[in-house]
């Protein structure tokens, strides 16, 4: 069997409005999202088999709660590969967990698309541009977040469900440091969704908003310059029913610009000090919220 070990990053939303539901159920959204240095571990391995067999194991500290069959987007994403491009195989994929399910950080999501592009370069796929445009449409299927994934930009701008995106080029320096506590409680996305109460205006405010946030990441701008700018449109429903998320972001602002990630539960802040973020760290550890400390990902990380 040839085997491929690979790493999938998680994310942040340092901008995400909601524009407007679809009759297929999604919404229409702006997101700038942001890939971060804390992720998942995959090893996948491939042979060839007169039928498509998928064998999943979910392992780490996060893995309790997700299921290694058929529901699983890790095992969705491997067979709907297998059935686009008309191969049948055995497929081993042992799954690290170490983010935490149902946080806003998009780990599903960016297991999949590991696991898609593990499968590409195992399967022989040479991912051409048009290759590529095939699995965006393919990964776009699964699940709105994965075609962020897909590629090795930091940070990219959504839209559409999330599926047009728009790399942002990085010039920020590496003195940014990410805080991310979750309070151990799922926050559904659909549920974050179904709160929202939308209105069919457009925000001007908040479209200039979110360029002047590109312009900044692009110009390299410091965090001074980039926190006034941060916006998540579904802290106002997940706020209403998970206080906890509420009353965590309102202690992280303390320390520095604030927000939930997503449909949350996570919040994240934005420190320039290393020392200051694990002290933070810390101190919520003890608390019993699960924090990590990390950075904006490059793909040579």
């Amino acid at each position: 069997m040839q085997e491929i070990s690979t790493f999938a990053p998680s994310k942040i939303n340092l901008f995400l409005d909601v524009l407007s539901k679809r009759p297929d159920g999604y919404h229409e959204i702006q997101s700038l999202m942001a890939k971060i240095a804390l992720g998942d571990d995959l090893k996948i391995a491939v042979e060839e088999a007169p039928q498509t067999k998928i064998e999943l194991k979910v392992r780490g500290p996060f893995a309790k709660g997700l299921k290694e069959d058929k529901t699983n987007l890790v095992y969705k994403a491997a067979m709907a590969f297998f059935e686009y491009f008309n191969i049948k195989a055995h497929c081993q994929i042992r799954l690290e967990k170490n983010i935490p399910l149902a946080s806003g950080l998009g780990g599903g999501s960016s297991d999949a698309a590991a696991t898609l592009l593990a499968l590409c370069a195992l399967c022989g796929i040479e991912l051409n541009s048009k290759r590529k445009k095939d699995l965006v449409k393919l990964a776009a299927k699964l699940g709105a977040d994965i075609p962020f994934f897909l590629s090795d930009d930091t940070f990219m701008f959504a839209e559409g469900i999330g599926e047009k995106l728009t790399p942002v080029r990085n010039n920020l320096k590496d003195d940014i440091y990410v805080l991310i506590a979750n309070p151990n409680l799922p926050s559904p996305t659909k549920a974050a969704y179904d709160g929202l109460k939308l209105t069919k205006a457009k925000s001007l405010t908040k479209n200039s908003k979110i360029a002047k946030l590109i312009s900044e990441i692009e110009k390299g701008g410091s965090l001074k310059q980039l926190s006034p700018l941060i916006y998540n449109k579904l802290e106002s429903s997940v706020f209403s029913y998970l206080k906890e998320v509420k009353n965590l972001k309102t202690r992280l602002q303390d320390s520095g610009a604030a927000l939930m990630s997503g449909s949350g539960a996570s919040v994240f802040a934005l420190l320039d000090n290393k020392a200051k973020a694990e002290k933070i760290q810390a101190t919520l550890k003890a608390e019993g919220y699960t924090v990590f400390v990390t950075r904006f990902w490059r793909a040579s990380l």
